[in-house]
This record gives structure tokens, sequence and C-alpha cells, in this order.
């Protein structure tokens, strides 16, 4: 198991910092699918005793990254294409809610913000810069999921992410982020401008299902927010 260059970590902090780092690396594809995770491997490359690699190895479990099988190997999880619309479909109606939630608490400074947020989307776009654009628009979403103020709902929006992030830098590395995107958040910031909160929500449903096709039949291409 190749373990990337990592700077030493905090031992005060160490199963945090470790499941960060480790989520990280899952997320990234750096440890991919199947690759079998070895806590004193891991231990000796992160400078830390194996009792914190342990631990952060169960808080991954818990969010499905990695799976143990006692006695024998813990391992990341598999994933395939197929998760794209799995995941997306119900990360899709909770970002909806976020933006019914959050419309009527924003105010002309949250409005500015998103505006922001959609700028640097587009510009990633033009200088066909995936990663960039992806960043931006979580950054965008995220305003919304702020504003509506609710740890529940802020939670398993993050949880789903977790595994967004991953099926995107495992299956969309080299597509190009859509410009349609930008409008459609052009047509949510109207609709939140506006304190339609109606309006946002089926902006924002629109705007997810390009990353999935209800039918569960995925389409990399189509995947362009």
């Amino acid at each position: 198991m190749p373990v990337p260059d990592a700077p030493p970590i905090d031992r005060r902090l160490a199963r945090f910092e470790v499941f960060g780092r480790l989520r990280e690396w899952i997320e990234d594809g750096q440890l991919e699918p199947g690759e079998v995770i070895r806590d004193m491997t891991l231990a000796a490359a992160l400078g830390v005793s194996r009792t914190p690699v342990r631990e952060a190895l169960q808080m991954l479990e818990q969010h499905g990254l990695v799976e143990t099988h006692p006695g024998r190997l813990t391992r990341v999880t598999e994933t395939s294409v197929e998760d794209v619309g799995r995941v997306y479909a119900p990360l899709a109606v909770l970002e909806v809610l976020a933006a019914q939630l959050g419309t009527p608490a924003a105010g002309p400074a949250d409005v500015d913000e998103l505006r922001r947020h959609n700028q640097d989307l587009l510009a990633a776009s033009r200088a066909d810069d995936p990663a960039a654009a992806r960043e931006a628009d979580r950054r965008f979403h995220g305003v919304l999921l702020r504003l509506a103020d609710n740890p529940y709902l802020t939670a398993a929006i993050e949880r789903l992410l977790v595994h967004t992030r991953r099926l995107e830098a495992l299956y969309f590395r080299g597509s190009t982020p859509g410009r349609q995107s930008h409008a459609d958040h052009e047509r949510i910031i109207f609709a939140v401008a506006a304190g339609d909160a109606a309006a946002a929500g089926e902006t924002t449903r629109l705007n997810f299902q390009r990353y999935w096709i209800p039918s569960g039949h995925n389409r990399p291409d189509a995947h362009d927010a």
C-alpha cells in the first residue's frame, strides 16, 4: 500500500487528523477502491501509534468509505459509475430543501456571495479546470446550506458529499464542467434575491439532475455542475 507523503500529525488530535487525511486520500483516489489498508504502515508513515489509526478507520467505516473484515483485512470500499445516481438522487432532494429553507434568510451580502462563487465557477469552466469548478459549485450551494441553519440537514449533506467527491475523482477526472451550471445558478440567485423559495428549490433540483438520470443509467458527460 503506497502512502502519499504527509506532514507529521499533532498527536493530541491524532484520531481526527488521521481520519481527515485518509478521507482526503480516498476522496481524491490516491487510495483506490479495493485497496488494502494496513494500520501499521499508516501509523509509521503518519508518525502516530496504531490506536488513532484504528479509531480513524472505524470512523471511515461508519461513513461507508472502508470495510473491515476482522482478523483478515481492511480495505477501501468498491464503487462504480452506477453509484452516481444512488448518491446524487438523495443529495438533490436535500440540496433542494437547503435552498428552500435558506432563501428566506438570505440578505444582500449572501446574494453577493452567491454571485462571487458563480463567477468563480464560470472562470474555472472557461479555464478548463474541472476541480476548481466543482469547488466553486460546492461553495455556491454551501451558502444556502449555511443559511438553512439546520445541523441535521448539514450533517446529512456532508455525509453524501464525501461520496460525491470520490465519485467525481474516479469517474469525471477529464470532464470539463459545463457552463449550463453557471446559467442554472444565475436563476437560483435571481430566485433567492426575490425571496422566492419555491423557485430557488425547483432550479436547484434541475441543476442537480445533471448528475444523474432517473432511469439509473448515468452518463459521465452529463456531469457539469
